[in-house]
């Protein structure tokens, strides 16, 4: 095993501690009672109580099954100190960890909890062989429940009234990943190609369409994802809306079902992608919306509501789905888009 090494995603850097840590650990976790309200933990209640667990993080580097990354957030002129991830109870009899991380709270709705776990998990199970990882979280915790699940992990079983912090009583939610859990995704990667099976939102509210974007594409696309093996694209697009804009929505009906070909605009990889669209129904919850979400590459994704009448001024793929949005069928269409095949 080779314990603490540092990893990198697309805006990043996950490094071993260094004493000057105390101080933000001090300043943006000790002294903010929304970072152990629901865990009652709090190591760095005094300034010398931060320097004293870092010296300790420090000192177990010696030890290959120790895991502990301070998270920076990649920025120029200087990289900012993020948060804190670590997995701890390394149990190889029965090949479990348990991670734990914390995001500094004026840096909460960018995507790096998801991000930076994903990592962890990826560099856990694939490199250090640690079959399976576990994880935790107070029912009301919101935050990150979705950080969890758009990293991967599963809710494997809730304890009903199982934590008990600062005299309060939470219902505890327990999650699980392994190093099958990224190949649940409908995603076949081959000599030719990608082929991958997804489910699209339609959510219309106020007489504007909600859109995504990130800055490594160009275009704009609709809340979803990937369907998972053994789930019916009901039961995912319900899921994607839920992880991305942390909104149970109900569907109204079936939309379109797209057979599309073409190359992709990052990676050049030519795809073939069977898509299912859902219009979903309106909900006054759609008022406020917070992103959570990160592409597959961990970029940091935006919400957008474009007013029906200027679709045409957005690029949004697929085209052939943003051609029908003004005007929607009544009645399911069967659409063929051919752009490279």
């Amino acid at each position: 095993m080779k314990g603490t090494r540092e990893l990198e995603t697309a805006r990043l850097r996950l490094r071993r501690y260094r004493m000057e840590d105390a101080a933000p650990l001090h300043q943006y976790f000790g002294t903010d009672e929304k970072m152990f309200e629901y865990s009652g933990w709090n190591p760095y209640a005094t300034l010398e109580m931060a320097e004293s667990s870092v010296r300790e993080f420090i000192d177990s580097y010696e030890k290959t099954s120790f895991y502990g990354w301070a998270i920076e957030l990649k920025k120029d002129p200087a990289p900012v100190f993020a948060g804190t991830i670590g997995a701890y109870d390394y149990d190889p009899q029965a090949g479990t960890a348990e991670v734990g991380l914390s995001v500094r709270p004026d840096l909460w709705g960018q995507g790096i909890a998801a991000e930076s776990l994903k990592a962890v998990l990826d560099y856990l199970t694939r490199e250090e062989k640690i079959p399976r990882i576990k994880a935790w979280c107070a029912a009301p915790n919101i935050g990150s429940r979705k950080a969890m699940e758009k990293a991967g992990m599963r809710l494997m079983s809730t304890e009903t009234g199982g934590l008990q912090v600062g005299g309060r009583t939470y219902d505890k939610l327990n999650f699980e990943y392994n190093n099958a859990s990224d190949s649940t995704d409908l995603t076949f990667r081959m000599k030719q190609g990608t082929f991958n099976y997804r489910v699209g939102a339609i959510i219309i509210h106020d007489g504007k369409l909600l859109l995504m974007h990130n800055e490594e594409e160009p275009y704009y696309y609709t809340v979803g994802g990937r369907v998972h093996f053994n789930e019916t694209t009901e039961e995912t697009v319900v899921r994607e809306v839920r992880e991305e804009i942390g909104v149970d929505l109900q569907i109204d009906r079936f939309l379109f079902f797209q057979e599309q070909f073409f190359d992709g605009k990052v990676t050049g990889t030519h795809i073939h992608e069977l898509g299912a669209y859902y219009l979903m129904k309106d909900s006054p919850a759609l008022e406020n919306l917070e992103c959570h979400s990160v592409t597959a590459r961990g970029v940091a994704e935006e919400l957008l509501w474009v007013p029906l009448e200027e679709i045409g001024s957005y690029y949004i793929v697929p085209e052939s789905i943003a051609a029908r949005l003004t005007s929607l069928p009544q009645h399911a269409e069967h659409i063929i888009e051919i752009d490279e095949r």
